[in-house]
């Protein structure tokens, strides 16, 4: 190799399943956490108003890298499109 990268296109269409994979995943812990969140509705006191915030920062957190990899997710494709492009005209 000339410095240069290889990188197979079976590889990243393996990439973008490991992430939907991974989305799902998140998606359906983040599903069971709130489910399990909402069982705290009736808790009160100090340690419950602590307890909520952060569990909502969490949430939050979540959702901002949830984000993060739809748009990782989303860059794979195109990319995968471009070199299925570059292939066809070879």
């Amino acid at each position: 190799m000339n410095g240069e990268i290889l990188v197979e296109l079976d590889d990243l269409l393996q990439a973008e399943r490991e992430l939907s994979w991974l989305l799902g995943r998140i998606q359906a812990d983040e599903q069971e956490a709130r489910s399990l969140y909402q069982r705290l509705d009736d808790w009160t006191g100090l340690s419950a108003g602590v307890t909520r915030e952060l569990v909502e920062a969490f949430f939050s957190g979540l959702a901002g890298r949830v984000r993060s990899i739809e748009q990782q997710k989303a860059e794979l494709i195109r990319y995968v499109e471009l070199m299925k492009q570059a292939d066809q005209m070879r």
